[in-house]
Protein backbone atom coordinates (compact mmCIF):
# COMPACT_ATOMS: atom_id res chain seq x y z
CA UNK A 1 0.00 0.00 0.00
CA UNK A 2 1.49 3.33 -1.07
CA UNK A 3 0.79 6.45 1.00
CA UNK A 4 -1.89 7.74 -1.38
CA UNK A 5 -3.72 9.43 1.48
CA UNK A 6 -0.77 11.72 2.25
CA UNK A 7 -0.41 13.61 -1.09
CA UNK A 8 3.27 12.79 -1.38
CA UNK A 9 5.74 14.40 -3.77
CA UNK A 10 8.66 11.98 -4.10
CA UNK A 11 10.53 10.43 -7.03
CA UNK A 12 8.39 7.74 -8.67
CA UNK A 13 11.24 5.23 -8.75
CA UNK A 14 11.45 5.36 -4.95
CA UNK A 15 7.78 4.47 -4.49
CA UNK A 16 8.09 0.79 -5.34
CA UNK A 17 6.99 -1.96 -3.00
CA UNK A 18 10.02 -4.05 -2.08
CA UNK A 19 12.48 -1.34 -3.17
CA UNK A 20 15.81 -1.01 -1.32
CA UNK A 21 15.93 1.35 1.64
CA UNK A 22 16.55 4.91 0.51
CA UNK A 23 17.62 7.79 2.70
CA UNK A 24 18.45 11.44 2.26
CA UNK A 25 20.98 13.13 4.54
CA UNK A 26 21.37 16.75 5.64
CA UNK A 27 24.81 17.68 6.98
CA UNK A 28 25.15 20.98 8.86
CA UNK A 29 28.71 22.29 9.09
CA UNK A 30 30.12 25.66 10.17
CA UNK A 31 33.35 27.56 9.50
CA UNK A 32 33.46 26.51 5.85
CA UNK A 33 36.56 27.78 4.04
CA UNK A 34 35.84 26.21 0.65
CA UNK A 35 33.33 23.82 -0.94
CA UNK A 36 36.03 22.60 -3.35
CA UNK A 37 33.53 21.44 -5.96
CA UNK A 38 31.09 19.75 -3.55
CA UNK A 39 28.28 21.57 -5.34
CA UNK A 40 28.74 19.18 -8.26
CA UNK A 41 27.40 16.20 -6.30
CA UNK A 42 25.42 17.63 -3.37
CA UNK A 43 22.93 20.46 -2.79
CA UNK A 44 24.39 23.34 -0.77
CA UNK A 45 22.13 25.74 1.12
CA UNK A 46 22.67 28.47 3.68
CA UNK A 47 20.94 27.86 7.01
CA UNK A 48 19.92 30.71 9.29
CA UNK A 49 20.44 28.57 12.39
CA UNK A 50 24.16 28.22 11.63
CA UNK A 51 26.91 30.75 12.28
CA UNK A 52 30.44 31.48 11.03
CA UNK A 53 29.92 30.72 7.36
CA UNK A 54 27.86 27.63 8.03
CA UNK A 55 26.11 25.61 5.32
CA UNK A 56 23.75 22.68 5.00
CA UNK A 57 24.69 19.92 2.53
CA UNK A 58 21.75 17.87 1.27
CA UNK A 59 21.94 14.58 -0.63
CA UNK A 60 19.42 13.15 -3.06
CA UNK A 61 17.73 9.86 -2.01
CA UNK A 62 20.51 7.26 -1.70
CA UNK A 63 20.95 3.67 -0.62
CA UNK A 64 22.85 3.01 2.60
CA UNK A 65 26.04 2.23 0.69
CA UNK A 66 25.67 5.36 -1.45
CA UNK A 67 25.07 7.44 1.68
CA UNK A 68 28.37 6.24 3.13
CA UNK A 69 30.18 7.09 -0.09
CA UNK A 70 28.53 10.53 -0.12
CA UNK A 71 29.68 11.19 3.46
CA UNK A 72 33.27 10.31 2.55
CA UNK A 73 33.21 12.31 -0.66
CA UNK A 74 31.79 15.39 1.06
CA UNK A 75 34.33 15.48 3.87
CA UNK A 76 37.19 14.88 1.47
CA UNK A 77 36.03 17.80 -0.67
CA UNK A 78 35.28 20.39 2.00
CA UNK A 79 37.81 22.60 3.65
CA UNK A 80 36.60 23.72 7.07
CA UNK A 81 38.11 25.19 10.21
CA UNK A 82 38.60 23.66 13.68
CA UNK A 83 35.19 24.84 14.97
CA UNK A 84 33.17 23.27 12.17
CA UNK A 85 31.02 21.12 14.46
CA UNK A 86 29.43 23.19 17.21
CA UNK A 87 26.29 22.59 19.28
CA UNK A 88 24.34 24.26 16.43
CA UNK A 89 25.31 21.64 13.87
CA UNK A 90 23.64 18.28 13.34
CA UNK A 91 23.02 15.48 10.86
CA UNK A 92 19.43 14.73 9.89
CA UNK A 93 18.51 11.55 8.03
CA UNK A 94 15.23 11.11 6.13
CA UNK A 95 14.33 7.46 5.50
CA UNK A 96 11.88 6.59 2.72
CA UNK A 97 8.54 5.06 3.78
CA UNK A 98 6.68 5.11 0.45
CA UNK A 99 7.00 1.35 0.01
CA UNK A 100 5.56 0.62 3.48
CA UNK A 101 2.03 0.13 4.75
CA UNK A 102 0.69 2.41 7.45
CA UNK A 103 0.81 -0.48 9.92
CA UNK A 104 4.49 -1.04 9.14
CA UNK A 105 5.26 2.64 9.70
CA UNK A 106 3.41 2.59 13.01
CA UNK A 107 5.32 -0.54 14.09
CA UNK A 108 8.64 1.16 13.25
CA UNK A 109 7.65 4.19 15.35
CA UNK A 110 6.72 1.97 18.32
CA UNK A 111 9.92 -0.06 18.08
CA UNK A 112 11.94 3.16 17.97
CA UNK A 113 10.01 4.51 20.97
CA UNK A 114 10.85 1.39 22.96
CA UNK A 115 14.61 1.83 22.45
CA UNK A 116 14.65 5.63 22.26
CA UNK A 117 17.23 6.05 25.01
CA UNK A 118 19.64 3.77 23.15
CA UNK A 119 19.28 5.94 20.04
CA UNK A 120 20.19 8.98 22.14
CA UNK A 121 23.13 7.10 23.65
CA UNK A 122 24.61 6.96 20.15
CA UNK A 123 24.92 10.75 19.92
CA UNK A 124 26.48 13.60 21.90
CA UNK A 125 24.87 13.86 25.38
CA UNK A 126 23.80 17.46 24.76
CA UNK A 127 21.42 16.26 22.04
CA UNK A 128 19.23 14.56 24.66
CA UNK A 129 18.19 18.01 25.96
CA UNK A 130 18.22 19.85 22.64
CA UNK A 131 14.93 21.61 21.86
CA UNK A 132 15.29 20.70 18.18
CA UNK A 133 15.33 16.92 18.74
CA UNK A 134 13.04 16.31 21.71
CA UNK A 135 12.64 12.73 22.95
CA UNK A 136 9.15 11.33 22.36
CA UNK A 137 8.90 10.26 25.97
CA UNK A 138 9.22 13.94 26.98
CA UNK A 139 6.12 14.89 24.97
CA UNK A 140 2.39 14.11 24.88
CA UNK A 141 2.90 11.88 21.83
CA UNK A 142 2.89 8.52 23.68
CA UNK A 143 -0.78 9.26 24.39
CA UNK A 144 -1.54 9.04 20.66
CA UNK A 145 0.63 6.03 19.73
CA UNK A 146 -2.59 4.02 19.37
CA UNK A 147 -3.85 6.26 16.54
CA UNK A 148 -3.53 5.54 12.82
CA UNK A 149 -0.76 7.12 10.76
CA UNK A 150 -2.81 10.01 9.41
CA UNK A 151 -3.73 11.07 12.95
CA UNK A 152 -0.16 10.62 14.17
CA UNK A 153 1.19 12.85 11.41
CA UNK A 154 -1.46 15.49 12.08
CA UNK A 155 -0.63 15.61 15.80
CA UNK A 156 3.15 15.22 15.50
CA UNK A 157 5.67 17.99 16.18
CA UNK A 158 8.53 18.88 13.82
CA UNK A 159 11.20 19.16 16.50
CA UNK A 160 10.93 15.68 17.92
CA UNK A 161 13.99 13.44 17.50
CA UNK A 162 11.92 11.10 15.34
CA UNK A 163 9.84 13.40 13.16
CA UNK A 164 6.79 12.06 11.29
CA UNK A 165 5.78 15.37 9.71
CA UNK A 166 7.73 14.72 6.46
CA UNK A 167 5.51 11.71 5.76
CA UNK A 168 2.91 14.12 4.36
CA UNK A 169 5.32 15.99 2.08
CA UNK A 170 8.31 13.78 1.32
CA UNK A 171 7.17 10.31 2.30
CA UNK A 172 9.92 9.99 4.88
CA UNK A 173 10.54 9.69 8.60
CA UNK A 174 13.22 12.14 9.75
CA UNK A 175 15.77 11.25 12.43
CA UNK A 176 17.16 14.45 13.97
CA UNK A 177 19.30 13.02 16.78
CA UNK A 178 22.82 13.05 15.41
CA UNK A 179 25.21 15.87 16.29
CA UNK A 180 27.40 17.38 13.60
CA UNK A 181 30.69 15.53 13.02
CA UNK A 182 33.03 14.12 10.39
CA UNK A 183 33.42 10.65 11.94
CA UNK A 184 32.83 8.05 9.20
CA UNK A 185 32.59 5.13 11.64
CA UNK A 186 29.93 6.82 13.75
CA UNK A 187 27.92 7.81 10.69
CA UNK A 188 28.17 4.26 9.35
CA UNK A 189 26.91 2.84 12.65
CA UNK A 190 24.04 5.35 12.68
CA UNK A 191 22.67 4.79 9.20
CA UNK A 192 23.07 1.01 9.60
CA UNK A 193 21.10 1.28 12.84
CA UNK A 194 18.31 3.09 10.98
CA UNK A 195 18.38 0.38 8.33
CA UNK A 196 18.06 -2.25 11.07
CA UNK A 197 15.17 -0.37 12.65
CA UNK A 198 13.23 -0.47 9.39
CA UNK A 199 14.15 -4.08 8.64
CA UNK A 200 13.04 -5.42 12.04
CA UNK A 201 10.38 -2.81 12.80
CA UNK A 202 8.17 -3.54 9.81
CA UNK A 203 7.26 -7.00 11.08
CA UNK A 204 7.57 -6.38 14.83
CA UNK A 205 4.57 -7.72 16.70
CA UNK A 206 3.56 -5.75 19.78
CA UNK A 207 2.55 -8.56 22.13
CA UNK A 208 3.04 -9.20 25.84
CA UNK A 209 5.91 -11.54 24.96
CA UNK A 210 7.75 -8.70 23.24
CA UNK A 211 8.31 -7.05 26.61
CA UNK A 212 9.93 -10.08 28.25
CA UNK A 213 13.50 -9.30 29.29
CA UNK A 214 15.02 -11.92 27.01
CA UNK A 215 13.05 -10.63 24.02
CA UNK A 216 14.02 -7.02 24.75
CA UNK A 217 17.71 -7.90 24.96
CA UNK A 218 17.60 -10.06 21.85
CA UNK A 219 16.04 -7.33 19.74
CA UNK A 220 18.44 -4.76 21.18
CA UNK A 221 21.36 -6.84 19.92
CA UNK A 222 19.78 -7.12 16.47
CA UNK A 223 19.44 -3.34 16.32
CA UNK A 224 22.62 -2.20 18.07
CA UNK A 225 24.92 -5.22 17.92
CA UNK A 226 27.08 -3.61 15.21
CA UNK A 227 27.55 -0.36 17.18
CA UNK A 228 29.66 0.94 20.05
CA UNK A 229 26.67 0.12 22.27
CA UNK A 230 26.86 -3.61 21.53
CA UNK A 231 27.94 -4.47 25.10
CA UNK A 232 25.89 -1.76 26.86
CA UNK A 233 22.55 -3.54 27.22
CA UNK A 234 22.45 -3.50 31.04
CA UNK A 235 23.11 0.24 31.30
CA UNK A 236 20.62 1.01 28.50
CA UNK A 237 17.97 -1.24 30.06
CA UNK A 238 18.03 0.84 33.25
CA UNK A 239 16.95 3.87 31.19
CA UNK A 240 14.03 2.20 29.40
CA UNK A 241 11.29 1.89 32.04
CA UNK A 242 9.33 4.96 30.89
CA UNK A 243 9.53 3.94 27.24
CA UNK A 244 8.40 0.39 27.98
CA UNK A 245 5.45 1.74 29.92
CA UNK A 246 4.59 4.22 27.13
CA UNK A 247 4.49 1.50 24.47
CA UNK A 248 2.71 -1.03 26.68
CA UNK A 249 -0.05 1.38 27.66
CA UNK A 250 -0.64 2.43 24.07
CA UNK A 251 -0.80 -1.06 22.58
CA UNK A 252 -1.80 -3.78 25.05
Amino acid sequence: MIYKDFDLHVPEQVCVVGAPLYMGCEFEIENIVSHNGAETFIIIEQDGSLRNNGYEYITRPLTLEESLLSFTKLHRALQYGPDAFTERTSIHVHVNCCNLTQLEVRNIVLLYALYEEAFFAMVAPARRDNIHCVALTETFLPSVYRANCATLVAKWHKYTALNLKPLSTQGTIEFRHMHGHGDYQLFSEWVTLLSNLFAYGKDWKVTADAFEEQALEGLYLKLFGHTRLATSWKSIRHLMDNQILDVKMSTL
